[in-house]
């Protein structure tokens, strides 16, 4: 996807065009487009950016940017008003991805992914905060507004398609968090991906379980149910936070919540369509119990503030390790900072890192240059992860 500069008003218009090079195409994408912006009068147009008389901002007139992202929706974008954030600015999020034939290539048979639904903390990037504040411009919540660009995050969650060995790849979702939705929303269509296998739960955190309630649209839709593997502690939890989808007795007659079979897991390994998944304990701040977990030779950590010393044996032979990291600088009570992260890095000694469950202070390309700079020195596989990211593995 190509990016577009600036900040604003980012629309998607609803007519997919794979190209727009002419004022008649122009005029269809026109018609598409948001009701204000069909009565703003049309002031000029070269292909590549229009010039509007905005009515929100009197007689000037503002200028607007287009790009099309291949075969999929064109956006328009106001790049105008460069240095001063008004009240007419805005950021419209919810940008769906393109359909499996015109999106990745499906991978080799026998080979399972791992997509990244999310990849922030809990509450995503950019923050709305950031984005109305008067005084003071954040250049990573105000990036993330960028189409493409990847300091856009959502909830931590992570996608195992896993390559069965009856031939049919399951997905197997890990953390279904507040955020879930508008991750679903946007690369469900874009990898092709219909049902949910199962769930996996890390803890009972909102930005972990806080999607649950969404899972209605699958079980209502798709498929009858889901089966959810959670520990004791924390559907207990839930009891109280989704007390409905975990006793769905107490629910109005006729309403359709989600239908959820829970699975109750300890801090053994357990199967899930033949995947054997290993539970990663961890400390999630002082006396809070999370997990991670292990399948194949992958390893996913994504709320640690402390690795015990009875799970580093889980870590061995660990092929990729993808950690949390919540900010450059330092740790926090429940999170490790990138410093800690790369301790941990050096001891487990991954062939491949990823870090994941990054807050608006760790801008990617910047974070990225820095960890490419000490992979070199110390001969570490370092990278962020993003959003949307995609990668085979044989498990």
């Amino acid at each position: 996807m190509q990016s577009v500069s600036g900040h604003g008003f980012t629309l998607c218009a609803s007519r997919v065009v794979s190209n727009i090079n002419n004022y008649k195409r122009f005029i269809s994408l026109e018609q598409s487009l948001a009701p204000w912006l069909r009565r703003s009068r049309f002031f000029g147009f070269d292909g590549q950016s229009v010039r509007f008389i905005d009515s929100s901002r009197g007689q000037r007139a503002a200028t607007w940017h287009m790009t099309v992202r291949s075969k999929s929706e064109p956006a328009v974008v106001d790049i105008s008003s460069q240095n001063v954030v008004t009240p007419s600015h805005a950021f419209v999020d919810g940008i769906l991805g393109v359909p499996q034939q015109h999106g990745e290539k499906e991978s080799p048979a026998g080979t399972s992914d791992l997509i990244f639904m999310g990849t922030g903390t809990s509450e995503g990037v950019p923050r709305v905060s950031c984005l109305t504040h008067t005084s003071k411009r954040c250049p990573v919540c105000w990036g993330a507004t960028k189409l493409g660009n990847r300091n856009r995050r959502r909830n931590t969650s992570l996608l195992v398609r896993y390559a069965a060995a009856d031939g049919i790849k399951r997905n197997i979702l890990i953390d279904a968090g507040k955020f879930f939705y508008h991750s679903a929303l946007q690369w469900f269509p874009h990898y092709g991906v219909r049902n949910l296998d199962a769930v996996i739960i890390t803890h009972s955190h909102a930005d972990a379980v806080g999607g649950l309630d969404d899972l209605r649209d699958w079980t209502n839709n798709v498929q009858k149910t889901i089966p959810i593997y959670v520990t004791r502690r924390d559907i207990e939890v839930m009891s109280k936070s989704h007390y409905y989808l975990v006793d769905p007795s107490v629910i109005t007659k006729g309403t359709a919540v989600s239908n959820l079979d829970w699975k109750l897991i300890t801090e053994e390994s357990f199967d899930v369509h033949g995947l054997k998944v290993t539970p990663l304990p961890v400390w999630h701040g002082p006396g809070y119990r999370s997990l991670g977990f292990r399948f194949g030779k992958v390893c996913y950590i994504s709320d640690v503030s402390e690795i015990p010393e009875a799970t580093y044996p889980l870590l061995e032979n660990c092929d990729l390790l993808i950690l949390d990291a919540l900010r450059p600088d330092r740790s926090s009570t429940t999170h490790f900072g990138l410093p800690q992260a790369l301790e941990e890095v050096r001891k487990i000694r991954p062939q491949r890192t990823l870090f994941t469950g990054m807050m608006h202070t760790m801008e990617h390309d910047e974070i990225n240059t820095y960890l490419e700079k000490v992979g070199r020195e110390e001969g570490l596989n370092l990278q962020l992860s993003f959003d949307g990211l995609r990668i085979p593995v044989t498990l």
